[in-house]
């Protein structure tokens, strides 16, 4: 197993890049795509430990950077423009001359399985998509989320926020900030909050799914995560990681394990 540093260009964002490569070329290829997080793929565990596993497996494990995240330049996007950088980064993994380019997998985490879902679209290279608590709509998902940190008081303050940031900028004195972003409410209402990610995933057919979520998620609920998966056309499956969270901590090497023993049966 070697590593390989990348920064692929997408339009007016460089996204950093590492690449585990197995001894034996050309392989098939795993992309990765992290959750919300200003620091990328770099902050959990998970995402470095299930590329090792899989490049000990024998695929070419590609974990990046959003737009705006980690090391990656550009501005966060809100599950917009990050749909593109997936889409960029398939470009990439599949001109790569140690990649079996028909037999491509996408893992995504969270909001990188929303916008994972959006990307692949049309998307005749991909062989197999894996989400990972990923919500089944983010109106929901934001709504339910600002009531746990703020309260109903506070959804009602951003609700508001939102509103009026349409016409001024009210960043000076409504501050949301998630996983280390500052979030503007105009553009979480209108760019997040826009993500249906069953409708999304009712309009990809064909394309294998496998659905995974932690049991006790405190972010995405597994009947989220259900609606998701009922709204698949499959072939499908949905599996429940006993006493994991929303990151999978301490779960991190049966999440890998599982995951890449079902793509296996679709290379």
């Amino acid at each position: 197993m070697r590593t390989e540093i990348t920064h692929v260009q997408c339009k007016n964002s460089t996204l950093y890049c590492e690449s585990y490569i197995p001894d034996v070329v050309p392989a098939p290829a795993v992309l990765i795509c992290h959750g919300l997080n200003s620091q990328g793929f770099h902050i959990l565990k998970v995402y470095a430990q299930f590329a090792k596993f899989a490049c000990r497996k024998g695929f070419v494990a590609v974990l990046f950077d959003f737009r705006g995240a980690g090391k990656s330049t550009g501005t966060f996007d809100y599950g917009i423009g990050e749909q593109e950088d997936v889409r960029c980064m398939l470009n990439y993994v599949a001109s790569r001359p140690n990649v079996l380019s028909n037999e491509i997998f996408v893992v995504g985490h969270s909001l990188g399985g929303a916008v994972s879902i959006y990307a692949l679209q049309n998307e005749k290279r991909v062989k197999g998509l894996v989400l990972w608590s990923t919500p089944k709509n983010h109106d929901y998902n934001v709504r339910k989320f600002i009531s746990c940190i703020r309260g109903k008081r506070g959804l009602y303050l951003f609700l508001i926020a939102s509103q009026i940031d349409k016409i001024i900028d009210v960043s000076r004195f409504y501050r949301l900030n998630v996983y280390g972003i500052n979030l503007r409410p105009r553009d979480v209402r209108e760019k997040l909050m826009s993500l249906n990610e069953c409708e999304a995933i009712s309009k990809l057919h064909g394309l294998p799914v496998l659905v995974v979520v932690g049991s006790d998620d405190k972010v995405v609920d597994v009947d989220e995560v259900l609606e998701v998966f009922d709204s698949a056309h499959g072939p499908k499956r949905f599996l429940t990681i006993t006493a994991a969270d929303h990151t999978f901590r301490l779960k991190e090497d049966e999440l890998a394990s599982a995951t890449i023993d079902w793509i296996v049966k679709w290379k």
